[in-house]
């Protein structure tokens, strides 16, 4: 079992956002949660990394409570991607996809070998060695996704989440990058938890959805027993047909208008 969620309220000021919160995530699972803006889906992700604590119930991670955890422990197990990265200092691209082998050093050292192996294997699975020296303040939106994916994925992590890691990408380096996630959960039984605004990229891809709807979940379970026109009418207003896509052997969704 990677977490369990009991009944997890939080508010910012006096305004509820998640609502009595209830969820197992199990580990070797890719997970989507999916739901309008202003949800909760990212305070949710927030929760599950220690950068928030719930005002009531409680946040565990394989039996522990998370609070229980400290900074680097956690690090060792839980990898974030976020949606927008922000840094103004001008480190190289090979350097903060070094950042993520920190966790695993010790204190005061200099990355070693096998580091350096891991970041170089990492680069260039990602396809971001070409920008191995370049200034991370200099790159592109997408460009500097790319890296902090890559970052991410060297802290080599029990857990990755992904907070619409995607939404700075073109399809092309969208696919590649929930391909590498997808084998992470497939050949090495990692945990994937995504927030994913594209439906369609999120059935493809995820073994589980969770759509959230005012803070709460509207339904949960596997992507076949959820995504229905139901759940979206419910979740998201809208007229739906949800079918099963030889193509890409997945469920679809197209919209009225």
């Amino acid at each position: 079992m990677s977490f369990d969620l009991n009944c997890v309220d939080f508010y910012y000021d006096d305004k509820k956002i998640i609502d009595n919160f209830s969820l197992a995530i199990e580990s070797g699972r890719f997970y989507g949660i999916i739901g309008p803006n202003g949800s909760g889906k990212t305070t949710i992700l927030d929760l599950l990394c220690k950068h928030r604590r719930p005002q009531s119930g409680e946040v565990l991670y394989r039996g522990k409570n998370i609070s229980k955890y400290s900074i680097k422990q956690l690090a060792r197990e839980i990898a974030l991607v976020p949606q927008n990265f922000y840094i103004n200092f001008p480190f190289t691209v090979e350097q903060v996809v070094m950042m993520g082998r920190y966790p695993h050093m010790p204190r005061f050292s200099a990355p070693s070998a096998r580091d350096r192996s891991a970041v170089n294997g990492i680069m260039a699975q990602t396809e971001v060695s070409g920008l191995s020296g370049r200034l991370i303040t200099e790159l592109s939106g997408g460009e500097r996704q790319r890296v902090i994916f890559a970052r991410a994925l060297a802290q080599d992590t029990p857990v990755l989440i992904l907070d619409e890691a995607t939404s700075n990408l073109d399809i092309n380096y969208s696919l590649s990058l929930l391909n590498i996630s997808e084998q992470r959960v497939k050949q090495q039984g990692k945990t994937v938890i995504a927030v994913m605004q594209d439906i369609n990229l999120a059935a493809v891809y995820c073994d589980y959805l969770i759509f959230m709807s005012r803070g709460k979940i509207a339904a949960h379970g596997t992507t076949r027993q959820v995504l229905s026109p139901e759940t979206i009418r419910t979740v998201f207003e809208v007229e739906s047909k949800v079918y099963a896509e030889p193509y890409c052997d997945a469920l679809q969704v197209v919209f009225r208008k």
